[in-house]
Formats: structure tokens, sequence, C-alpha cells
């Protein structure tokens, strides 16, 4: 059976940014405040005396541990496009080609397609010696390696996540978004004054190596390695420039390495012009798309296609995986036990529902604070946070201390993730307590019993 990871030891981010690259240290076993932790945290500022607050004995939910919020009005639904977890035993021809339709792999590697299989929910990439060399269009190639791609370059701003262990060879195991054959003009679509000429685009999310050596390369198993490519041929030539961003690099502390265990890798691609990337869920660096040699900017514009590959890294990198290795089945195997995508909508649109349900049920009060001015207008309002994977309704129960209830509000919630405001009046006694109780109940319930999950806090009235 698969094995779902539980991300109770985030890590702690320093970033070290340099000339052509942002870096970024991780120290191990730290834990990293979730930006909904850290709301929590800084709202709870404002509570003193807590001690003569009553015990809360409505349900607290745990906090919500996923992608990073959305920005107000909006919500993250799933796109399913390029979402799989992998557990058909069979990879969906639907949304997935193999090998790389346009790309026969980097030499000595040659990508092919017996080099994916499925077990325990994973779709499992792999790395082999061939029997003998194979020759192509003049090219030698030696090593049997694996790409997935996806049917679609349909790609656009939104959250990409994939959560793969990485095999423990030289062999590279990836996850990043590009362009295939097609190619853009860069007039209409890039920076007023740019260079005319065609590009691509190329957003490496993590290209990692899962065993250590003594090579150029050493960071690609330190930690998570994402680069930013425009790829740009100018007007009356046929050679392409590799411009380059500056690469973000993630070191890790600990010693440890890709293929010790399942990591999440993930990236905000937020607009034309900039991206975050995120490991485990905890952000890692940012990057705008500027050319790292000399300042200029450049616009990510066009769709991408979502590629998982497991491909060889040759000098200057890295050194090429040894025969042995690539003849152990416990080393030269990666693991990928899913991939999301998510898009951004308005808070309050409908959208068709996902066949893939990621984000659980959940809810959570994020301004948890124990003390309260009343107010004249008798106006007040609830900060929370959701999860769902079907449209469901938020009530909001205000209970006296006698947990009476003397104040009940819903709002119709749609399938994602999203925070907003629920505003309510009611008129508050000074130097009261009151239970402050939010419910996340299905489509159509009242009955709070029946809630999927409950949040509470007490508050007392100044």
């Amino acid at each position: 059976m698969k094995q779902r990871i539980c991300l109770t030891n985030l890590l702690i981010l320093t970033s070290i940014t340099l000339a052509n690259t942002n870096e970024v240290v991780i120290a191990g076993n730290e834990k990293k405040e979730t930006l909904e932790e850290s709301v929590n945290n800084q709202r709870s500022e404002y509570n003193n005396n807590v001690d003569e607050l009553p015990e809360n004995t409505f349900p607290v939910s745990e906090k919500i541990k996923t992608i990073p919020l959305p920005p107000v009005g909006q919500r993250w639904i799933v796109n399913d496009m390029f979402t799989d977890d992998f557990n058909s035993g069979e990879l969906d021809k639907s949304k997935w080609i193999n090998p790389h339709p346009t790309w026969k792999g980097r030499a000595p590697g040659l990508f092919e397609k017996e080099r994916v299989s499925f077990k325990d929910g994973c779709m499992v990439l792999e790395g082999i010696k061939m029997k003998s060399p194979k020759i192509i269009n003049g090219t030698e190639f030696n090593v049997s390696c694996a790409a997935v791609v996806s049917k679609e370059e349909k790609a656009h701003y939104g959250y990409y996540e994939c959560r793969f262990k990485a095999n423990k060879t030289t062999l590279s195991s990836t996850f990043w978004l590009s362009n295939r054959g097609e190619k853009f003009p860069t007039k209409g679509n890039q920076p007023e004054g740019s260079a005319p000429g065609m590009y691509k685009q190329e957003l490496d999310i993590c290209e990692c190596i899962g065993r250590t050596g003594d090579f150029n390369g050493n960071f690609f198993y330190k930690g998570m390695n994402s680069n930013v490519h425009y790829w740009f041929t100018p007007e009356g030539e046929n050679v392409q420039k590799d411009i380059r961003a500056k690469e973000t690099r993630l070191y890790r502390e600990d010693g440890g390495v890709p293929s010790d265990d399942f990591n999440v890798y993930g990236c905000w691609w937020k607009d034309k012009s900039s991206a975050t990337f995120y490991l485990n869920n905890t952000q890692s660096g940012s990057v705008e798309f500027y050319n790292r040699n000399t300042n200029e900017p450049f616009y990510f514009t066009e769709p991408m296609g979502v590629n998982m590959v497991v491909e060889t890294y040759p000098y200057p990198w890295i050194d090429l995986p040894d025969d042995e290795e690539l003849a152990d089945e416990t080393k030269n195997k990666t693991y990928y036990d899913w991939v999301r995508a998510y898009k951004l909508i308005d808070i309050n649109k409908e959208a068709e529902e996902s066949h893939n349900k990621v984000f659980g049920n959940k809810i959570n009060i994020t301004n948890k604070v124990s003390r309260i001015f009343t107010n004249k207008e008798n106006k007040y309002s609830t900060e929370l946070i959701y999860t769902a994977d079907y449209d469901c309704n938020a009530v909001l129960v205000i209970y006296d201390k006698d947990k009476k209830e003397i104040c009940r509000d819903s709002k119709r919630l749609f399938a994602g993730y999203a925070g907003f405001n629920f505003e309510y009046s009611i008129q508050y006694e000074k130097d009261k307590l009151y239970y402050i109780v939010a419910y996340l109940l299905p489509k159509n319930e009242t009955d709070i019993n029946k809630a999927y999950q409950t949040d509470s806090y007490v508050l007392k009235t100044l």
C-alpha cells in the first residue's frame, strides 16, 4: 500500500543570495511555520491573561498544511489535466506520453518506453545499462532511461507539485515544465524593446540526484535545484541561446540526499515575471525572470507541458553512473508517488467537480484573539481558511458562557482551498465570555453534528 507523508518536521530556510544564484541553506529538524500558523501566532500576541479563560471543550482542529494560501478573493482548485496519483497500476494515456515525443534523451542516456513501470502505488522510472550501445542519428547511447510527459501543453499560471523519491545513482530525478516543439515570436509577448526573434520556455522545478560524489555538480545532491530557462533564437539566426534567470538552490545542512525519502517539490508560477519554489510545502526561494548576466527582463507568457524525467548528467556536471549501480534494482529507480496541479479562480465561482480528491475537508479560524473590544456598530468578523474536496457550507455559531447559542450564520463554499472573512452582527456584552465555533458541513446540511470538521476558541469582551 502507498504510504502518505506526514509533514510534521518542516524546515527553517535561510536565504543567501549570490551573484547568479539564489541559494538557501536548510537547517535540518527545525520546524518551519506554515503561513496559517504564522497568522495564528501573530494574532495570539493580543492574547493576555489566558489563565482567566475557561477550558474550551469544543473541538479544535489541526492547522491546515498544504500549498500556499491563495490571494484574497481567490481559491485554488485542482487542475485534473496534470494531476495523477498513479494508483491504477498503468499509465493514464489520456494524460501522459511515454517516452518523450520530441527528445531522444541526453547522451549517453536514451529514453525508452520499457523503463517505466508501476509498483506500490508509484510510477517508477529507472535507468539501466544497455546490453549493447545504440546509434541514433550518429549519436551513441548506452544507458536506457525514462521520460513521462504530459499529453497536453496547457499548464499555465498556477501551482505544480510532485512527490518523489530519487534514485540512488548519479542519474537525475526531475520534475519540470517546458514547451516542446513550438517556438513563439517575441513581438507582443516580451518587454518593449526586446530583441526580435523566437523563444521557448523551461521552468525546472526540481533537478536532483540521489547520491554524493566528488564532481562539479555536487549541488544536485545537496537538496533541490531549480532553474528558469528562456530559449531565445535571434531573428535571422539558427543558434538557440540559453538565457537564464538566477538559479535557486536549497542546501541541506543535515547531510541528507533526495534519495533518503520522499519529498514534495513545488512551484507557484505566479505570472509572466516570477515564480516561487517550495520544498515540502515550505517556501524555499523566489525568482524574478531577469537575464542573470545582463539583468534584462524576459517574460513567460505561454502554457507549457509537464515532465517527469530520469536522464544522464554527463561531465562536466556529474560522473556517469557505473555499471554496478545501474544493475542494482535497489538503487536505479525513482519513485513518483503523485503529481498535482492547481489553478486559481474566483472564490465564489462554481467549477466542475475534480476527479482528484487531494484537499480533504478542513476548516481553521485564523484570528483567535482571546480579548476584543465591543463596538457600537455590533459588527465583527472571523477569519477562516478551508480546504474541501466537495462544495460545502461554513457555519459560524456564537455561544455564551453557558454554551447557549446566541448567534448563527452560514456561508456557501465551493470545493478548493481559500481564506475568507466571515462577517456577522451580534450585540456582545462587555466583560463576558463567549465561544466562537466554526463548522464545515456538507452542502445543504444544517446539522452541525454532521460537520466534517470543527474549530473553536474562547473569547472575552472588554
